[in-house]
C-alpha cells in the first residue's frame, strides 16, 4: 500500500540533545584522556585528543558501516583521525571534519589491553549544534550524512524487521522515492522494542520524527529516530494488495473514511470501477464520530499477454485539515511463456528458463544451462542454506540488469511468478574449463562498458573464469589486484563465509568463479566458487570411470561426467575415453562433443546397461574433442555378441548396406540370426547395396527375439 499527496500543518517542536559522558569515564587505571567530549565547529576543523595509556590501545571497530553485510569500521565517513591505534605511553590524535550546515555527533570506543583485562573508554565527537533542522524529504536527500533533521511525512510501507526496529518507508510528497526510517524509539525511549505497536502506527498515518540522516548504499535513511507526533490517517482500507489470475475477476474493497467521502481512481486501463455503496457509521458513547464505509466493487480484465502485470487503485479522502490517499496493489498472472533456453529467454526479455545452480553467494545464485548463465538475485532475504550446487531450478521472470550484470530479481518484485526445484543437486558440480582472466582480459571487460549505460543488451558475459592476484585493502573493502595492473580490480560478490579475504591479505591467491557485474567502472564482481593460496594450473575436466556406473545394481542412482560421443534416434552415448554408456531418451539431448554430467537411475534393458528414461543431462562445455576409441571387430561373433555384452562398447562389423524406407540395415557377413540396424548422422544413401565396414556404439537389440542389432554409427567405410 502506498500513500501520496498528503499535506498537514503541525506545530513546531524544539528538541534539545544533551551530550553525556559515561559514568567514571576518566577513572580507568590503564588509560587517561584529557577530555571525553570533543567539539568541532560547524565550519569544519580539528579537535585534538591527548591519550596516556599503560598498554596498547585502538579505536573499536563498532561503528556500523554496512548493516546487512556486518562490515565495520573505526570511524564514520564524515570523521577522520590522525591515528586509530597507538602503543603504551602518550599519544596525540587529531580528529577532522569538513563543514556542515547543522550538527552531528559520534560516540567512539577506545579499547585498551587485551583478553580479560581489556577495558573500554568512551568519547563523544560532536560537530556544530545538534538542534534539528526542519526539512522536507526532498531536502533530506541532498543533506550530508550525520545531520540531525526533523521531518513530517506519511508512512508509505513497512521495511524489513519492521516489528522489532520500527523500520518503515515515509514520503511527504516532495520527492520521487521514499526515505527509510531505520530504527525508532518506542514511547519509553527504548530501541528494538516493537515501536510500531507502542505508537499504534498504521500505514497512512502522518508522523513527525527526528534523527540523523544516513546513506546506506543508495538508500537514504533516518537512523534511530524519536517520534514527536502521530496524526492518524483519514482513510483505512481492508486490504493492501490482491492477487488475481490471468482470467481476471471482480473484487470488493471496503474503505473506512473520516473525510468528505471516498474517491476512487484506477491507475491502469485494465482495472475499472463497477459500483460504490456507502454505509454510515453508528455513533456510540465510545466512538461519537465513527468512520463511514465505502464498499467499492472493481473489475480486473483478463490478461492475454505472457507477462504478469501490476497496477494500483488509489483511494483518497479529504477534510479541512488535510487529505489521505492510499493505493491497493493488484497483481495479475499471465499466460506463462514456453520453457526456453537461457539465451532465448534473454533475447525475449521475459523468460521461462531452467538451469542448474553453479555458484551460491549471500544474495542469490548463478543459474546456468548450455547456452548461458545469470544471477538469480533474492536480496537480503536469500537463505543460502535452502539451496545446493547442482539443484535444477525452473524460473519465470523478466531479465534485468544491475551494474552491467545480467540478473533476474527473484525477491518478490513484479514479474517473478515461479521458482520450482525440479531436482535436487548433490552439492557439487562439474565446472567448465575456466577462461583465464589476465590483465588484458580484465581491461577488455572494463573497456567494453565505457560510455554505455547499464542495460540487458550491454551486460558483460557471465562466464566461468580463473585468475591469480593479490587481495589488498581498499578503504573498507578488499579487492584482488592482478600483478602489475591497478587500473581495474576484482571484487568478490557477496562472498559466503568460506571465502574470507582477510585471511589472505597481501598473499597471492588463485580464484575461480563466475563474472557477474562491473561496479564503479573498474571493479569486476565475481561470484567465487574456489579460492586457494598460490598460483594454480587451469584444471581439466575429469571423466567418470564408466565401469563403476556399469557395475551398479539396477535402480541405483548415479551421476557421471563424460563427453557425448554419438547421437541416435532416442538417446546418446557418453564415453569416458574407454567405453560407452547409453543415455536413453534424456530430458534434454546434448550435441556430439558436449561434455555433460548425467544424473539418473541405472537400469538394464534387453541385457544392455543404460540410464532410465528422462535422465537429467547438463552441458558443462561444448566443442570438446571426442576420444577416438579402437573398435572391436565382432563380425565373426555377430549373432552371439548381444547375449553376453552389457555395455555400449565401441565395435565394428562388415556387411552389405541396405536402405529400406526410413530404416538402414546391414546384412553382416556370415550372420544368420541377426541383422545390423543403424542410426546416426553418418548414414548416407550412397552406400546402398555396397559392402561396408561400420564402426559405432552398440545400444542393444530390438524386434521379436532381438533380431535387430542396433548400432549408433560414427564411421562408415566402403570396402
Amino acid at each position: 500500500m502506498k500513500l501520496k499527496n498528503l499535506f498537514i500543518a503541525l506545530a513546531s517542536f524544539v528538541f534539545v540533545f544533551a551530550a553525556c559522558e559515561k559514568e567514571d569515564a576518566t577513572s580507568l587505571e590503564s588509560i587517561q584522556l584529557d577530555k571525553t567530549y570533543l567539539s568541532i565547529p560547524a565550519s569544519g576543523g580539528d579537535a585534538v585528543l591527548n591519550i596516556k595509556a599503560s598498554q596498547p590501545w585502538s579505536l573499536a571497530k563498532d561503528i556500523l558501516i554496512d548493516k546487512d553485510n556486518k562490515v565495520y569500521g573505526e570511524l564514520p565517513a564524515w570523521l577522520t583521525a590522525s591515528a586509530v591505534s597507538g602503543g603504551a605511553g602518550e599519544s596525540k590524535v587529531t580528529f577532522h571534519a569538513d563543514a556542515i550546515d547543522g550538527g552531528r555527533e559520534q560516540e567512539l570506543h577506545i579499547l585498551v589491553g587485551s583478553g580479560e583485562s581489556q577495558v573500554t573508554q568512551y568519547i563523544i565527537v560532536r560537530q556544530g549544534e545538534l538542534k534539528p533542522v526542519e526539512a522536507t524529504c526532498a531536502e533530506i536527500k541532498t543533506m550530508p550524512d550525520g545531520k540531525n533533521v526533523r521531518v513530517t511525512a506519511t508512512i508509505t510501507g513497512w521495511a524489513s524487521n519492521a516489528e522489532r526496529y520500527g523500520n518503515m518507508w515515509i514520503n511527504d510528497g516532495t520527492t520521487e522515492g521514499d526515505i527509510q526510517i531505520y530504527g525508532m524509539a518506542d514511547k519509553d525511549g527504548k530501541l528494538q522494542n516493537n515501536p510500531i505497536a507502542s505508537w499504534g502506527l498504521d500505514i497512512g498515518d502522518i508522523i513527525t520524527v527526528e534523527g540523523p540522516k544516513s546513506t546506506y548504499n543508495t538508500t537514504i535513511e533516518l537512523v534511530d529516530v524519536t517520534v514527536l507526533e502521530v496524526v492518524k490517517a483519514l482513510l483505512k482500507l481492508d486490504t493492501e494488495s490482491l492477487d488475481v489470475d490471468k482470467d481476471g475477476k471482480e473484487f470488493v474493497v471496503k474503505a473506512a473514511y473520516k473525510g468528505n467521502g471516498t474517491f476512487v481512481n484506477p491507475n491502469v486501463d485494465w482495472i475499472s470501477l463497477v459500483s460504490m455503496e456507502y454505509v454510515q457509521g453508528v455513533p456510540s458513547k465510545l466512538e461519537p464520530n465513527p468512520a463511514d464505509t465505502a464498499v467499492v466493487k472493481l473489475r480486473v480484465a483478463a490478461n492475454e499477454t505472457v507477462k504478469p502485470r501490476t497496477g494500483t487503485v488509489t483511494f483518497s479522502s479529504e477534510s479541512a485539515d488535510g487529505s489521505t490517499a492510499m493505493d491497493v496493489t493488484v497483481k495479475q498472472g499471465a499466460n506463462a511463456p514456453d520453457l526456453s533456453t537461457i539465451a532465448e529467454g534473454v533475447k525475449a526479455g521475459y523468460g521461462h528458463v531452467k538451469g542448474r545452480i553453479m555458484a551460491i553467494c549471500k544474495r542469490g545464485y548463478i543459474l546456468a544451462d548450455e547456452t548461458g548463465a545469470f544471477l538469480a538475485y533474492y536480496g537480503s532475504k536469500f537463505k543460502p542454506e535452502n539451496y545446493k550446487l547442482g539443484d535444477e531450478i525452473e524460473i519465470i521472470d523478466e531479465f534485468g540488469h544491475y551494474n552491467f550484470g545480467l540478473q533476474m530479481s527473484c525477491d518478490g518484485k513484479d514479474g517473478f511468478i515461479l521458482e520450482e526445484k525440479v531436482s535436487e543437486g548433490s552439492g557439487s558440480v562439474t565446472y567448465p574449463t575456466p577462461k583465464v582472466l589476465d590483465k588484458n582480459a580484465l581491461a577488455a571487460l572494463v573497456e567494453s562498458i565505457k560510455g554505455k549505460s547499464s542495460s540487458v543488451e550491454n551486460c558483460i558475459p557471465v562466464e566461468y573464469v580463473q585468475l591469480t592476484g593479490t587481495p589488498k585493502k581498499n578503504g573498507s573493502y578488499i579487492n584482488v589486484y592482478l600483478d602489475g595492473y591497478t587500473d581495474a580490480d576484482i571484487s568478490g560478490y557477496q562472498l559466503p563465509a568460506q571465502f574470507d579475504l582477510n585471511t589472505v591479505l597481501d598473499k597471492k591467491v588463485t580464484i575461480r568463479g563466475y563474472t557477474q557485474s562491473i561496479s564503479g567502472g573498474s571493479h569486476l564482481n565475481i561470484v567465487f566458487t574456489e579460492m586457494v593460496e598460490g598460483e594454480a594450473e587451469v584444471p581439466t575436466i575429469e571423466y567418470t570411470d564408466l565401469s563403476t556406473i556399469i557395475a551398479l545394481a539396477d535402480k541405483a542412482e548415479f551421476t557421471l561426467t563424460g563427453v557425448t560421443a554419438a547421437k541416435g534416434n532416442k538417446g546418446v552415448v557418453v564415453t569416458d575415453g574407454k567405453t560407452g554408456f547409453y543415455v536413453y531418451s534424456p530430458a534434454t539431448t546434448p550435441a556430439v562433443g558436449d561434455i555433460v554430467t548425467v544424473s539418473g537411475t541405472k537400469t538394464t534393458f534387453y541385457n544392455l546397461v543404460e540410464s532410465n528414461q528422462g535422465a537429467t543431462v547438463t552441458v558443462v562445455e561444448s566443442g570438446a574433442a571426442v576420444p577416438e576409441l579402437v573398435a572391436t571387430d565382432v563380425t565373426s561373433t555377430f549373432d552371439a555378441y548381444p547375449d553376453s555384452v552389457h555395455a555400449s562398447e565401441y565395435i565394428s562389423f562388415t556387411g552389405t548396406y541396405q536402405t529400406n524406407g526410413s530404416n538402414v540395415n546391414v546384412t553382416v557377413d556370415g550372420a544368420s540370426k541377426r541383422t545390423g540396424s543403424l542410426q546416426g548422422s553418418v548414414l548416407d544413401p550412397k552406400y546402398d547395396g555396397k559392402k561396408v565396414k561400420v564402426s559405432g556404439y552398440y545400444i542393444g537389440t530390438s524386434g521379436t527375439g532381438g533380431i535387430y542389432f542396433v548400432l549408433i554409427a560414427t564411421k562408415i567405410e566402403q570396402l
